[in-house]
């Protein structure tokens, strides 16, 4: 039996590379039982092949086979304070080069967990929060019942959508036809909403946004599930009535001229769709959409917003050189981010910085 081991890795090799190429882990080939369930809710032996994915936590068994007593519980015993798989909440001493593009989730008190320094309630998506999402109207909130999942957004056996979003072709389902496609490497083709430059990069400077219909935005749709209100196009009545917007639309607008003139101050951008595959305030196809100013998961800053500041103005809020992305971006007030496309508001000279706190 032993002899077979070497041909079945590297059998086994052989699939994961074909399956790389599809994306995100907990799918297909790398979808793997045991790194969440155990199947009799027990492991006492000390067979070489014990590993800790085969280990159940403490208390066990737990219900569904699942090796803790809580999804949050089990996706956090991978994705927190590991430098193999993303960490997903707070702090990480291995983000990628100019840091994790979701950020980072933070947590409600009493599950378990506590919030790194800089990390609350509020600055993003938080875990077992029970609290009705932002701008949802709908009858029945899409949180779990336990408070917020992570498998409330992301489907744990895993999906076609980009990052395991999840979909949904129930009608009864909040996520009724809301799918976020993406695709991979080689030239940008603008057929899907997500651009990843190399397979399962969680790094800022890895991902980019599409734009297959330049009316819609796949990935506000999505968002829209929880967060009803905030999200469509001008003329969707929840966003521009009679023309006149009353909420920042995520699909339907590009820049202007001016608005690109802006953009290009900044050595750091904010991402935008582009239908072109420019992505550098060079086309007359660039969109704003949720992830334009909000980190998926969070950040430090209050709703996982992003800043950044433009290399022209001065003021209190702008490093004298800014050269690295945070995750909270290279900024320091809210003001910043809206300067990345927007004219007004600027520091002239002659601003008088001594009546400023």
């Amino acid at each position: 039996m032993k002899r077979l081991l070497l041909p079945l890795v590297v059998l086994s090799l052989a699939g994961l590379t074909a399956v790389a190429m599809a994306g995100d882990y907990h799918v297909g080939q790398l979808l793997v039982c045991s790194d969440c369930h155990v199947m009799h809710g027990s492991q006492s032996h000390a067979y070489p092949e014990t590993s800790e994915l085969n280990q159940p936590g403490a208390g066990a068994p737990f219900a569904k086979l699942l090796r803790q007593s809580s999804v949050n519980s089990l996706c956090l015993s991978c994705h927190d304070g590991r430098t193999d798989v993303p960490d997903v909440l707070g702090a990480t001493t291995a983000a990628p080069t100019n840091g994790r593009l979701a950020g980072a989730l933070n947590v409600e008190s009493g599950h378990g967990f506590t919030n790194d320094a800089g990390y609350v309630v509020g600055d993003g998506h938080t875990l077992w929060s029970t609290a009705t999402p932002p701008g949802f109207t709908g009858a029945t909130s899409p949180v779990s019942v336990g408070g917020l999942a992570c498998s409330d957004c992301h489907s744990a056996h895993g999906a076609a959508n980009y990052r395991n979003m999840k979909s949904s072709t129930r009608s009864t389902s909040a996520f009724y036809n809301r799918f976020v496609s993406y695709e991979i490497g080689g030239t940008p083709t603008n057929t899907k909403d997500v651009y990843e430059a190399a397979a399962r990069g969680y790094g800022w400077n890895n991902v980019n946004y599409q734009e297959p219909d330049q009316t819609k935005s796949a990935y506000g749709a999505w968002c829209q599930a929880c967060h009803t209100t905030f999200h469509g196009a001008p003329a969707d009545a929840n966003i521009g009535p009679a023309g006149n917007e009353i909420r920042h639309p995520t699909a339907g607008v590009d820049l202007s001229a001016s608005n690109n003139t802006q953009l290009n101050l900044h050595t750091h951008k904010v991402k935008l769709m582009d239908g072109l595959g420019k992505w550098d305030g060079t086309t007359a196809t660039t969109t704003p959409s949720c992830f334009t100013c909000h980190k998926s998961h969070g950040n430090k800053n209050g709703f996982g917003l992003v800043w950044f500041v433009d290399n022209t103005t001065t003021g209190p809020s702008t490093p004298a050189t800014p050269t690295e992305i945070t995750e909270e971006g290279d900024g320091g007030a809210y003001r910043d981010l809206c300067r990345q496309c927007h004219t007004q508001g600027s520091f002239p000279a002659g601003n008088p910085v001594a009546i400023i706190p």
